[in-house]
């Protein structure tokens, strides 16, 4: 993608279009390069991966990065030595742009993939993506050699809609999704757990209830997700006030920002306890919040390759402490 490609604001976002040009185009409008660049570099962590997945030099992502903070003249990351850990103005900025990324993987999907019977093509947010995606898909192409997987990450609601419009053949969520175009298949089922630093007092504890957070600093989900109005009606019904110091899209993000000491957070377990995260704890939560994790796929027969990978998926996923077969 060129660096002179410019893309118009989303909808109603003041982020983007900090001042409008005599075309009615914003004057400093980011180039779809940039937001490519932030885009791997909040999904990767790292601005050395990011390059490695844009295919160019760390350099040049941290200077895509400097003169997007610059037209935008906001601080979209905060650097510590070789670290880099997104703002919350960075991770609303992601999150805004991400129709514009579903849309462009969608229609690149249509052009190569339709009507390959080998091909397996996988929608996912991103802490499923990260934390149990990549180590299923590696497992399933080593069993089928003559396979090949197109995974694309994105928010829960873009990854419904791509299957629903049979541009994936297959999702997965842990979400609530409600649609007629997709039919459900269950797959790991878990409960709410909190996410505690390990030095914390709670730590010590077996079982963490909505008192225990009374005035703790907390990190929570963005309020467009079920499960944030079920724990703000938890705390709402027993009168408990929480410190939320943080809000974000996913559990591993909430993660990251308990290990970074920030506050707590209440996650479903399942999968980022499956890799250890130094330096975290989970606590069970009471009273319970139940979490269903499925894949899904198109109303219509599933295709034998996903059906495969979904058999491959309960098969070899290990167990744990935290969840078990739906």
């Amino acid at each position: 993608m060129s660096d002179a490609t410019r893309v118009p604001p989303p909808a109603g976002s003041a982020v983007l279009s900090p001042k409008a040009g005599s075309a009615g185009l914003p004057r400093n409008a980011p180039s779809l390069r940039e937001l490519e660049v932030l885009r791997a570099v909040i999904t990767e962590g790292k601005t050395t991966a990011a390059a490695h997945r844009l295919g160019i030099s760390q350099p040049a992502v941290s200077r895509a990065i400097a003169h997007l903070e610059r037209r935008l003249g906001r601080t979209l990351f905060h650097r510590s030595g070789n670290r880099i850990q997104p703002t919350s103005e960075g991770l609303a900025l992601n999150e805004q742009i991400e129709p514009i990324f579903a849309t462009l993987a969608r229609l690149d999907t249509q052009t190569s993939d339709q009507g390959n019977p080998k091909r397996l093509r996988i929608a996912a947010p991103p802490t499923l993506s990260h934390r149990l995606l990549t180590r299923l898909i590696a497992a399933f192409l080593k069993d089928n050699p003559d396979a090949s997987v197109h995974l694309e990450i994105g928010m829960s609601t873009t990854v419904a809609a791509a299957v629903a419009d049979e541009n994936a053949d297959l999702g997965i969520s842990d979400h609530l999704i409600r649609h007629d175009g997709l039919r459900m298949h269950p797959f790991r089922h878990a409960i709410a757990h909190a996410a505690i630093p390990a030095a914390h007092p709670l730590a010590e504890r077996s079982e963490i209830v909505p008192e225990d957070l009374a005035g703790e600093p907390f990190i929570a989900l963005t309020r467009r997700f079920h499960q944030r109005n079920v724990y703000d009606r938890i705390f709402a019904e027993r009168g408990i006030q929480r410190d939320i110091r943080a809000e974000t899209a996913t559990s591993i993000a909430i993660c990251e920002l308990v290990r970074e000491g920030v506050g707590i957070g209440l996650v479903n377990p399942f999968p980022v306890a499956q890799r250890r995260l130094e330096g975290v704890v989970f606590r069970r939560f009471s009273p319970r919040v139940d979490y269903l994790t499925q894949f899904f796929a198109p109303a219509g027969p599933v295709t034998p390759i996903a059906q495969r990978f979904i058999e491959h998926a309960r098969r070899t996923v290990a167990p744990d402490a935290y969840s078990h077969p739906a």
